[in-house]
């Protein structure tokens, strides 16, 4: 799949530590009738074992709607499942080696959090770019440098990838986010903990659309 093909507006991620016992065939087919364009799983407590099956589980329904699914970390079973793309921070697989071991099949995602490591993703087959971390956030606490809506705006003008930003990001703040250049957000929590995970996401395809149509229209 070209990524200009897909719409980057809302890229759900669907976190294992987010989702308790809820079914992961649901999940996805209400996060995709919500509108998202584009699932990815994440899954950072499970074995292998366990990840390829979940994972299996959401590639039939995303397959079947014609979505594409990234996995989180793991080129091996992004391939094992035939998933259309992998997401790899600075630290995993180099992404030079993701794109030679799938054969260039894998879109390619790179998590970026300042210049430095944006130059670096620059020298390297990367197909889009998760940029963040723009607000305090649940899904990491730890040693995670905030870095703003002013990431956005500093390398919107760098690159013509697709990017998506990520980190804390909700209703009440995507705004600015969007009006930085940022072509989609990634969302966990303001999704998965909703009520009615497809109300949710229709409320922020609703709300980036509005975003969107006003940038164009100034």
């Amino acid at each position: 799949m070209n990524v200009k093909e897909i719409d980057w507006s809302l890229y759900a991620i669907i976190d294992k530590a987010f989702i308790g016992e809820r079914d992961l065939e649901t999940l996805t087919e209400e996060i995709i009738a919500g509108g998202a364009g584009i699932i990815q799983y994440r899954n950072k407590i499970s074995s292998a074992g366990e990840f390829y099956e979940e994972a299996l589980k959401i590639r039939q329904v995303t397959k079947r709607h014609a979505i594409p699914l990234i996995i989180n970390d793991r080129v091996d079973i992004a391939m094992a499942v035939e998933a259309e793309g992998v997401h790899l921070g600075q630290k995993d697989l180099p992404w030079s080696v993701a794109k030679r071991i799938s054969s260039g099949n894998l879109i390619i995602g790179a998590s970026v959090h300042n210049l430095n490591e944006f130059h670096r993703a620059m020298e390297a087959p990367v197909d889009y770019l998760g940029v963040g971390t723009i607000y305090p956030t649940f899904s990491k606490s730890e040693g995670i440098e905030i870095a703003g809506v002013q990431i956005i705006h500093q390398l919107r003008p760098r690159t013509h990838l697709p990017i998506v930003a990520i980190g804390g990001i909700n209703l009440d703040n995507l705004e600015p986010v969007i009006q930085a250049g940022a072509d989609g957000v990634a969302v966990i929590s303001a999704l998965l903990t909703a009520e009615d995970v497809q109300a949710r996401a229709r409320a922020f395809i609703q709300k980036i659309k509005s975003v969107k149509v006003q940038i164009v229209k100034s």
